[in-house]
């Protein structure tokens, strides 16, 4: 598995590819694509990053981790909880329970690096497209000023319309989270995340942010524009699991039969949208991307 140290080493391997017909893979270092068939496996080793007073530029090996740590030491905020790469975070455009109000990574980063066989582009139209069309090399991230306090808000659901009324009830104070866990027959784990303390009947109260353990394995990705059109689909499907963050306009779906969501505006977890499949024919028409 070659390593690459540098954008004119990463161009070079690229190069080579296209001129010997070549499959090629990008990796980092986590856990959160499957191996697709290639004839190499380019594992980018760039790992140098900058913080400066509210953005970081960071290669795209950097750990989020660690930037993230870095970040809260300055009292500063990395909005992801993502634990691989930076090149991972942007090629995936990962969702966390802080898209809430920070926004998917293409809304908070200015822009990206990327280079193809045949020259380097700085544009965000990458973001997203799961390196099907070139390597994400180098990025400029906003960074937001880090809440002195946070307070958890949970409940578990199973009233529709009550759930529906506790988001509006949420939604008013600027809300850092806002997630909807659908776990089975009905029931739902409401999560909200606020920078303030109010009282709350009904609802547990702890301090920190939740999170999401998870795989892409049997996942989709479903367009949900409110929360009343993510409860209509679980009522529907009643999926293994699903959640959806506020604002973000969908909705991860785990289910066995993709048939079930054959009504749905939906892509695999695993794949680019169909913008970066288009893209792809532009940027990697001799299709040695994989």
């Amino acid at each position: 598995m070659p390593e690459v140290y540098s954008e004119k080493e990463l161009f070079n391997e690229l190069r080579d590819a296209y001129i010997s017909n070549k499959k090629v893979m990008m990796l980092g270092y986590g856990r959160h694509s499957e191996l697709r068939k290639a004839d190499i496996y380019l594992h980018v080793k760039m790992d140098e990053y900058e913080i400066h007073e509210n953005f970081v530029i960071a290669y795209a090996g950097a750990s989020v981790s660690k930037i993230r740590e870095d970040a809260l030491s300055k009292d500063l905020l990395f909005p992801s909880f993502y634990d691989g790469s930076i090149g991972g975070l942007l090629a995936n455009n990962e969702i966390s329970p802080l898209s809430t109000r920070f926004g998917k990574p293409s809304e908070f980063t200015e822009w990206v690096d990327f280079v193809t066989p045949y020259k380097m582009f700085r544009w965000k139209g990458i973001i997203g497209s799961k390196g099907l069309f070139g390597g994400i090399t180098k990025a400029k991230i906003k960074l937001f000023e880090r809440p002195s306090k946070v307070y958890t808000f949970e409940s578990t659901i199973e009233d529709t319309s009550y759930l529906i009324s506790s988001i509006d009830r949420f939604s008013k104070f600027n809300p850092l989270v806002l997630l909807i866990e659908y776990l089975e027959n009905g029931k739902y784990q409401f999560h909200a995340t606020l920078t303030e303390n109010i009282d709350t009947t009904g609802f547990s109260k702890d301090e920190g942010v939740p999170n999401i353990e998870e795989s892409n394995k049997n996942s989709y990705y479903v367009r949900v524009n409110n929360v009343e059109e993510f409860v209509n689909v679980m009522k529907k499907i009643n999926p293994i699991y699903a959640y959806t963050v506020l604002n973000t306009g969908y909705a991860k779906i785990y289910v066995t039969d993709e048939d079930l969501l054959a009504n749905y505006e939906y892509f695999k977890s695993e794949e680019a949208s169909m913008i970066h499949k288009k893209l792809k024919k532009i940027f990697d028409f001799k299709n040695i991307f994989v």
